[in-house]
C-alpha cells in the first residue's frame, strides 16, 4: 500500500492497492533523506502498450531519468553508501488514452521529509494540443509514444514557469462535443468534467482540488466535426450545440471553484475555420465568468500538423505573459 501521508500528488489519481497515475503531468513527489530507493511500475494498456514516466531528482530537468515500462518493472532512483537528501519527482510524459500507469509499491532506506508544499494548481483540460501529440517529430511522422513528451508541451511549462501543479484531463482527438477522431464520434470531454481520465468511468472528488486558475485547450476536434457534419443536422445546429456545451464546461467551473480566471486556448492548431465561434464563446460568457482568451498559433511542423517542442515553447511564453497580468505578477 503506497502512504500518502508524505506524497504530493500531482494531477489526478485512485488509491486502492495500488497508486493509479492517468493523465499528462500527473504523478508523484516527494522529499527523503535515504541511501536507498526504488519503485515499482506498470503500464495498464489503452492503446499503446506502454507508459512513459519521467523523474526529476533536485529539479534537474536537464539530467532527468526516462522510464519507458510496461509490464510490473522495479526502478531503482537512489542507491548510496550513505544517506542523501533529495527530491524527486515521478511525473506523467504520455497520456491517459495511451495507457495509465500502476505504482505497486516504493521501496525506502531512510525517511521522509517534509511533504513537498505547492501554492498554485492549474486546472487544464484538454485535446492532443495539452498532451503535446508529436511534438518531437516532423509533419510525416506517425505518432508514437517517443515522439510525444507531455512535459515539453505548453501547459506544463507554462505550470513550470509559476512552480504550480498541473491538475489535467485531456485526450488527442477528444471535443468539448464531439470530434471525427473518437469512437464514438460523440464522445464528449465535457463529461469527463469530474472522471480521473478518458477512457475511465472513475469519478474524481473536486474537493482535492484548489485550482488557481483553469486552462481550457478544446474546439480544435469539435470543429472539425461540425466541417464533416451530421445527418440532420445543419452546420449551425451543431455549432449552437457545441457552443452551449463549451458554455456547460465554464459552468461546471464556476460552480465548484468560484470567480477562478478561466483562460480559453485556441489556435494552437491553426484551426483559423474556427476563429470566429471561439471569438463569439468569449464575447458571449466573458461578462458571465472570469473569462480570458489567448488565440495563439503554433507552427503545424510537428506530426499531422501539430505544434514542434519549440513551438509548444512560444506558446507557453505568451501564456505566461497573460497570467502574469491575471495574477498582477511581475
Amino acid at each position: 500500500m503506497i502512504d500518502l501521508n508524505n506524497i504530493y500528488m500531482h494531477g489526478r489519481y485512485i488509491l486502492d492497492s495500488s497508486l493509479h497515475i492517468y493523465n499528462t503531468g500527473s504523478g508523484i513527489e516527494f522529499n527523503v533523506c535515504a541511501n536507498f530507493l526504488s519503485i515499482k511500475m506498470k503500464a495498464i494498456s489503452n492503446q499503446q502498450d506502454k507508459a512513459w514516466m519521467r523523474v526529476i531528482i533536485d529539479n534537474d530537468y536537464d539530467n532527468a531519468l526516462e522510464l519507458k515500462f510496461s509490464s510490473l518493472e522495479e526502478f531503482v532512483l537512489l542507491d548510496s553508501k550513505k544517506e542523501e537528501v533529495h527530491n524527486f519527482k515521478v511525473l506523467k510524459v504520455s497520456e491517459a488514452i495511451e495507457s495509465y500507469v500502476d505504482i505497486t509499491n516504493i521501496e525506502l532506506k531512510g525517511h521522509y521529509l517534509d511533504k513537498p508544499v505547492y501554492d498554485k494548481t492549474f486546472l487544464v483540460y484538454g485535446d492532443s494540443t495539452v498532451s503535446a501529440y508529436g511534438n518531437l517529430g516532423k509533419l510525416e511522422d506517425e505518432k508514437t509514444l517517443f515522439d510525444t513528451d507531455g512535459l515539453l508541451g505548453y501547459c506544463y511549462l507554462t505550470c513550470k514557469e509559476f512552480k504550480a501543479s498541473m491538475n489535467s484531463v485531456n485526450g488527442s482527438g477528444w471535443g468539448v462535443s464531439f470530434s471525427p477522431w473518437t469512437t464514438p464520434k460523440r464522445r464528449p470531454l465535457l463529461k469527463l468534467y469530474d472522471k480521473v481520465a478518458p477512457l475511465s468511468s472513475l469519478s474524481y472528488d473536486m474537493k482535492n482540488i484548489n485550482p488557481t486558475l483553469a486552462i481550457i485547450s478544446l474546439g480544435t476536434n469539435d470543429s472539425y466535426y461540425i466541417i464533416e457534419g451530421e445527418e440532420n443536422k445543419t452546420k449551425n445546429d451543431l455549432i449552437k450545440e457545441f457552443k452551449n456545451d463549451y458554455q456547460k464546461l465554464l459552468a461546471n467551473i464556476k460552480k465548484d471553484f468560484n470567480d477562478i480566471p478561466i483562460i480559453m486556448v485556441y489556435g494552437v492548431m491553426k484551426e483559423r475555420h474556427n476563429y470566429q465561434v471561439m471569438q463569439e464563446i468569449y464575447e458571449e460568457n466573458c461578462d458571465k465568468y472570469n473569462l480570458y482568451q489567448a488565440c495563439i498559433e503554433g507552427d503545424g511542423l510537428g506530426v499531422s500538423s501539430h505544434p514542434t517542442y519549440l513551438s509548444h515553447k512560444k506558446i507557453s511564453e505568451e501564456l505566461i505573459k497573460l497570467i502574469k497580468e491575471i495574477l498582477n505578477e511581475k
